[in-house]
């Protein structure tokens, strides 16, 4: 990527390298927006002057170092920074490779390297303005979905969340990493046995699809969903036992059509009670009341009464009550 009509700012203490910079960059086709000596004014001419790329000194005179203020040019602006440096000791080394640098340059410096260097970081800053545009679209769409969206690692834990996700658990979206999949739902089939979807595809490493499931939360919500669960392996061209295996599991609430169809073939009914027996969120038989079983089911409403057939057997077995006129009668 081209240098020219890229606007630059330059932060060194020295004057007269400054000037220098400024000179090579221009006949380079740059734009240089401005020069200043010290990291507080860098600070100050970036939101006003928004330069494309910081050229920063790391020894500035004045109590922030050119490593300091360019941590929080790309922190607070998004801006690529390149350092030059005289020094190469082992400790500076080690302070800019953990400001995650765009570029680093020695010197004396030579155009070739200047050149070079600003094409790299340009192409870099570029590459990842489209990645962040990408992932505000992504994050957009995602937050629209009524379907409920979890991203995991092969370990089972949350790394991300959209918004119907976060309201179905619970979850903040500050914190989904304290969380894995297991401690938040649970996963049933229409006769009450457990399921596991995201291992089963950790282990097959392919994708799972399982229509009429039943998912508790750890609140003891339950919902009545489609669960989609998808690898996406690290890099596409992974090698098929590596263990770097992400995953993406959804969830569909399935519409009221759905629920009225989905009911067990067989129905287990306690012989004395006449309760209905299911496993709950951990495995342990439970039973509910006929009218909770179906309610959850089906969305169906119950109200009571007495039905003709039960309302004459009921009355014909009553006596009325003999009144003492006919008992002295008899």
């Amino acid at each position: 990527m081209a240098t020219g009509s890229r606007r630059v700012m330059i932060v060194e203490d020295e004057i007269l390298i400054a000037e220098a910079l400024r000179l090579r960059l221009e006949r380079m086709g740059c734009e240089v927006v401005g020069a200043v000596p010290s990291g507080e004014e860098a600070l100050n001419l970036v939101a006003n002057a928004a330069p494309d790329l910081v050229l920063m000194d790391i020894r500035l005179a004045g109590p922030m170092d050119g490593i300091t203020a360019g941590e929080h040019i790309h922190s607070r602006f998004g801006l690529p920074v390149v350092y030059l440096t005289a020094n190469s000791d082992p400790e500076t080394i080690e302070r800019v490779i953990r400001s995650q640098p765009y570029g680093y340059i020695s010197k004396p410096i030579d155009d070739a390297t200047l050149r070079s260097t600003l094409s790299i970081a340009f192409q870099k800053s570029e590459l990842e303005r489209t990645y962040r545009r990408r992932e505000r679209h992504y994050l957009s769409t995602l937050a629209k979905l009524e379907s409920a969206v979890f991203v995991l690692d092969a370990a089972g834990r949350l790394y991300f969340l959209n918004p119907a996700a976060r309201a179905l658990t619970g979850v903040e979206a500050g914190n989904p990493d304290n969380f894995s999949i297991d401690e938040l739902l649970a996963f049933a089939n229409e006769a009450g046995e457990r399921l596991d979807p995201v291992g089963q595809c950790l282990t097959l490493r392919q994708e799972v699809t399982l229509d009429h499931v039943w998912c508790q939360t750890r609140a003891g919500k339950r919902v009545h969903v489609q669960v989609d669960v998808i690898p996406i392996p690290e890099e596409p061209a992974a090698d098929a036992g590596s263990d770097a295996l992400d995953v993406v599991l959804l969830l569909h609430a399935l519409p009221l059509a759905s629920l009225q169809t989905g009911l067990p073939e067989f129905i287990r009914v306690c012989a004395y009670c006449r309760d209905i027996m299911e496993h709950d969120a951990n495995g342990q038989t439970v039973t509910v009341r006929f009218e909770t079983y179906f309610r959850r089911m089906c969305n169906y409403q119950f109200t009571h009464g007495i039905c003709p057939n039960c309302r004459s057997t009921f009355f014909k077995s009553k006596k009325p009550a003999s009144s003492p006129g006919d008992a002295g009668e008899a």
